[in-house]
């Protein structure tokens, strides 16, 4: 009876399906991918809010992990732009007025930022690192902000995993909605996030309700494409299937070749003529000798003697694929392709590849890592920690109170390496000869404060005077009341 039911809901939704479809038919359109006709007619992708188009995130980040895991592909991919997005560490350079509180700034952050791990393991820029490559492997990645008496400015960071949110969803008496874990008012701003305590994949760990956590305590990392996006999803989801793929036509591939090494020799004798058989006393024939022969061993140089009509036949297991490495190599460009980095980075296969295609693919490879940095990474994770610690240390009396510039902050890339060291500087020294660029600037572009380069300077040249050491061929003196001007941040 049940099957005879759902087998009329089936149709019923078909015909309506069908219905739809010869509607949409009927209505012209000037752009040929928007046709329903006989090639695109199956072509039916869901069409949902960002939210639903994730609902099953959870199943696509396992999976993205566990590619990352035994996929050398995906994991080169991860490592790669993880390292290159990060590099040492995006580094905060003051902008406050004067020189002695920007010094003031510094070193108090720097003694903070190399124990602001709330599990000890790294520092602020370590920090940095676990959260770009959780991101990019899970699509998101969480940080508390944890208050810490015990420490000079109480404030310390912990990461969580994106497994810490779950996917709550309610409806809340004042006009707010809890979705996917995240608490959002009337006008759909977060006011906080239900977290688990502890690692929901640990099963041994009991009474791991999710808490409420104050937005205002939470920062949330991810790359959003979509407007209203809640949630993060994995770089890897667009090439996840190809490398499942690839991984698996590369593993038959050596499995190929390893029965291909199977290389074996066959002795055969002809059968005996009949009537030719050995006869035995009962007048039937003799049964023919099982006994196990030796082995025919292949040595160079070896003439085997072989017995009257036995002959040697050789196997012929498989070889490579005709055209396998062209085939990988394209799919290896598609992946590359997806997660925006050059194919020799992925691969580190640098054959045929000139250093002025180089140049033009690191060119457009740091566009994509400066803007996760600045887009990405600044906003959702550095600024806000930045921002938390200067109240945090104005509380505990580490900063003058009533300073609005003490969270003016530009923040600095790692340098990224030249390409052609001579004539890179060269091109710099020309920009600052003909001001189309400060001193400073370039500077902050190698990943360096050119106010601390300046006191290292004239530390170098005070002592080089004290020693009666001769000065450097481009050495100049520097004065002490010159000071270079911080640009303002541009955005």
């Amino acid at each position: 009876m049940a099957g005879w039911i759902n087998r009329l809901i089936g149709a019923a939704r078909s015909s309506v399906r069908q219905a739809q479809a010869s509607n949409e038919a009927s209505i012209p359109t000037a752009h040929e991918a928007a046709g329903t006709g006989r090639r695109l007619r199956l072509w039916r992708p869901m069409d949902t809010s960002p939210r639903l188009e994730h609902r099953r995130l959870g199943l696509l980040r396992a999976r993205s992990r566990d590619a990352c895991r035994n996929n050398p592909i995906a994991r080169a991919g991860i490592d790669r732009l993880t390292s290159d997005i990060v590099g040492e560490g995006v580094s905060p350079k003051p902008l406050a007025d004067d020189e002695s509180m920007r010094v003031k700034i510094i070193d108090a952050w720097e003694a903070w930022s190399d124990e602001c791990d709330m599990d000890g393991q790294t520092d602020f820029y370590g920090l940095q690192t676990m959260a770009i490559r959780a991101m990019l492997e899970s699509g998101e990645v969480l940080a508390l902000l944890e208050p810490d008496e015990a420490t000079g400015i109480p404030l310390k960071i912990r990461l969580l995993e994106s497994d810490h949110l779950p996917f709550k969803n309610e409806t809340l008496k004042n006009g707010g909605r809890i979705i996917d874990g995240i608490e959002l008012n009337a006008r759909g701003q977060r006011v906080a996030y239900w977290l688990h305590p502890n690692h929901p994949g640990d099963s041994s760990l009991s009474n791991n309700e999710p808490k409420r956590i104050p937005a205002d305590r939470v920062l949330h990392l991810f790359e959003s494409t979509r407007p209203g996006q809640l949630r993060g999803v994995p770089v890897l989801s667009p090439v996840l299937v190809r490398l499942k793929d690839i991984d698996e036509f590369d593993d038959a591939q050596i499995v190929r070749q390893k029965i291909a090494n199977l290389f074996v020799g066959f002795i055969t004798r002809p059968a005996p003529e009949l009537g030719m058989e050995e006869m035995g006393q009962d007048g039937k024939p003799l049964p023919e000798d099982r006994t196990e022969l030796p082995a025919l061993e292949f040595a160079p140089g070896v003439l085997q003697e072989l017995g009257p009509g036995e002959r040697v036949e050789f196997s012929e297991p498989p070889g490579t694929t005709t055209g396998y490495r062209d085939f990988t190599t394209a799919q290896l460009h598609i992946i590359a392709a997806a997660l925006g980095m050059p194919y020799p980075f992925l691969t580190g296969d640098y054959s045929d590849v000139n250093d002025r295609v180089m140049r033009v693919a690191i060119n457009e490879y740091k566009r994509r890592a400066m803007a996760l940095i600045h887009n990405v990474l600044v906003p959702q994770f550095c600024r806000p920690i930045r921002n938390a610690w200067v109240d945090a240390a104005v509380l505990a009396g580490a900063l003058p109170t009533g300073r609005p510039d003490l969270k003016s902050t530009r923040w600095t890339p790692n340098a990224w390496a030249y390409i052609h060291p001579v004539q890179d500087i060269q091109a710099d020294v020309l920009a600052i000869n003909n001001k189309l660029m400060s001193r400073s600037e370039a500077i902050l572009k190698r990943g360096y404060d050119a106010e601390m380069i300046d006191r290292e300077i004239a530390n170098d040249l005070a002592r080089e005077k004290a020693l009666g050491l001769p000065p450097s061929p481009a050495s100049r003196e520097i004065e002490p009341d010159s000071q270079e001007t911080a640009p303002q941040e541009r955005r």
